[in-house]
């Protein structure tokens, strides 16, 4: 019987799927783009030969535009190292910002419940170490002096 991985490896090799395995070779590129670079990209897709990755700041535009020939470079091994992605021609990078405004994550503020301790300090202590012994003793006077 075929596992569940076998199955898809299957599915994403056919050639009406060939999207689906470009698609994973952008996002290993994303992978291995710098941690900062990498937080900035909404998405990656490619129209005609250029490769177009959307950014969420014009700051992270302009770092790009200086890093192209790093991901030229990242495509190439790329292509070198994953017989998935040797098919891929990119001959240009664009960088473009989003102009849609990104939904805020809502931060649901921590509700804290505070209960009365139901413990009453009642019982009876049979501690043969003296030690031991007046630790319980100072927990029964704590308990009962805050209810």
């Amino acid at each position: 019987m075929k596992t569940a991985k076998s199955i898809i490896e299957h599915l994403k090799h056919h050639p009406q799927n060939s999207k689906v395995l470009e698609i994973a070779c952008y996002e290993k590129v994303k992978a291995m783009l710098p941690p900062h670079l990498a937080k900035a990209v909404l998405f990656i897709y490619k129209k005609n030969q250029t490769l177009y990755f959307v950014l969420n700041h014009p700051g992270m535009k302009m770092e790009f535009n200086y890093k192209h020939s790093l991901i030229k470079n990242l495509l190439n091994k790329l292509k070198d190292f994953d017989e998935n992605c040797k098919d891929i021609a990119i001959t240009e990078i664009k960088s473009f910002v989003s102009n849609k405004i990104q939904a805020k994550k809502v931060i649901k503020p921590v509700i804290r419940r505070y209960y009365r301790e139901k413990a009453t300090g009642s019982f009876e202590n049979k501690a043969q170490n003296e030690e031991l012994k007046a630790i319980f003793e100072n927990i029964r006077t704590f308990l009962t002096e805050k209810s």
